[in-house]
């Protein structure tokens, strides 16, 4: 039962409805053309990347839209604005900060040590390119510093996104659904990291992963799992077509290429969706070199997982890749 809230709260953010929903695009949408590689069956589509549809499936759940947010797990929206605009006035230059942190979250690039002394760093997000400049490009244009925003704008803005949201390619629906679940996950990682340590992150991450995972398929009425060539659990063993999927993201990786996901019909009327799963700081702390691990973590991991594989990686390497599987919508 204790998972009912925050599942509650992201199906209130997924799914806010109103009478009037407006189909307008938004002018901070990045326009920019999706391929859904390895599929032939799926054209070239044009996607308006949003901004706000964006941090509503990858951000808000850590990253509360709410300024007066009371216990928050990371900084707010308006904290982050803020920062960014007291250094980076200018718009060039903040999105160009923003993009880099985003891309790559490490102490170096970060610009608010407070909070990562207070939250840890954020996990890797792996958005893209495209998609991280429609988050930058919103939270500049945009008052979300203020809490009139979200007083008066948030809602109206959850609404107007709805009708986007119907009308993603399978590429971008499936991305949708695994940073949705990502970053559920990550909320409540952090939330024990935050208030019990390293130990107490391994033993959520035991008990509690699987029943967030298997509760976000439910709500987005798809099958969401993450697949590695070096499980941690012997159930997150990749099968060959995905082995198949993480060497190709790895070759794209190894290349400083950005991975944009990808999708294949594996059973007819469905499509799956494969999405990187990228190390950064924050993962070390469990998937580093053991030698590097606080006192008792491995010997913990060791316990709770007797067949571990997962450990030795460095930040900014693939340890695996989400597999979203669901049903193909009608070209």
């Amino acid at each position: 039962m204790k998972l009912i809230a925050p599942i509650v709260s992201l199906l209130f953010l997924l799914n806010a409805c109103g009478e009037n929903q407006e189909d307008n695009k938004s002018e901070n949408a990045s326009e920019n053309v999706t391929v859904a590689e390895g599929s032939e069956s799926q054209p070239a589509v044009v996607v308006n990347y949003d901004g706000f549809q964006l941090m509503q499936s990858a951000c808000f759940s850590c990253h509360s839209p709410n300024p007066s947010v009371e216990n928050p797990v990371a900084p707010t929206l308006a904290e982050v604005k803020l920062a960014y605009l007291d250094q980076y006035p200018e718009k060039k230059a903040f999105q160009d900060a923003f993009l880099a942190f985003l891309e790559n979250p490490t102490k170096e690039r970060a610009i608010m040590d407070d909070a990562i002394d207070q939250f840890g760093l954020m996990p890797q997000m792996s958005l893209g390119k495209d998609k991280s400049q429609a988050i930058a490009s919103y939270i500049y244009e945009n008052q979300v510093q203020n809490s009139d925003w979200f007083n008066n704008d948030f809602k109206s803005e959850q609404r107007r996104v709805k009708l986007l949201s119907d009308n993603l390619s399978d590429l971008d629906r499936g991305f949708e659904y695994a940073m949705g679940t990502k970053s559920l996950l990550g909320k409540n990682l952090k939330g024990q990291l935050k208030s019990e340590g390293t130990i107490g992150a391994l033993n959520f991450c035991n008990l509690k992963a699987y029943h967030f995972t298997d509760s976000m398929s439910q709500v987005f009425d798809a099958t969401i799992k993450r697949v590695s060539d070096k499980p941690r659990n012997p159930v997150n063993e990749a099968n060959e077509l995905e082995l198949e999927i993480m060497e190709q993201f790895k070759e794209k990786l190894a290349k400083g290429e950005e991975i944009n996901g990808t999708t294949r019909e594996v059973l007819k009327g469905y499509v799956n969706g494969y999405y990187p799963i990228v190390t950064n700081d924050m993962c070390m702390k469990c998937h580093g070199s053991v030698d590097k691990m606080e006192e008792g973590v491995h010997e913990k991991i060791t316990t709770l997982y007797p067949t571990d594989q997962a450990t030795g990686y460095l930040p900014n390497q693939l340890r695996g890749i989400w597999v979203v599987k669901m049903k193909k919508r009608a070209q």
